[in-house]
Order: C-alpha cells, then sequence, then structure tokens
C-alpha cells in the first residue's frame, strides 16, 4: 500500500502541477476537449483541482 499511497501523492501533485501550468496535453487530448464543451474551461478546472485534491488525501490516509 505504501507504493499505492506515494503514486497516488505524486499523480494528485502532477494533476495539480498541469492545471496551473496549463500542460498541453491535459487539454488538447479528446476526452479532454469533449468534456471543456459540456462544462467549459472553469468546470473542467475545478474537476481537475477535485480530483487532485482527492487522489492526495487518498493517498495519505491509506499511507501505513
Amino acid at each position: 500500500m505504501l507504493y499505492l499511497s506515494i503514486f497516488m501523492m505524486v499523480y494528485g501533485a502532477f494533476i495539480l502541477v498541469g492545471m496551473l501550468l496549463q500542460f498541453p496535453f491535459l487539454y488538447n487530448n479528446m476526452k479532454s476537449k469533449a468534456m471543456i464543451k459540456m462544462m467549459g474551461k472553469k468546470g473542467f478546472n475545478i474537476l481537475l483541482l477535485v480530483m487532485a485534491v482527492a487522489f492526495i488525501v487518498i493517498g495519505y490516509l491509506i499511507m501505513p
């Protein structure tokens, strides 16, 4: 579980950094474009923020 918790926290941090720096591969793939079209860019950024915080918190909680 240690490796999973570390992976989840690193992945959550990666999503946060990607959102703040506007990495093109987070915004220009087909699924992201469809979601941005449905909920708008602000809604997509909120979704990324919620996912990143959830990954970090869950990773912290399952750490032994």
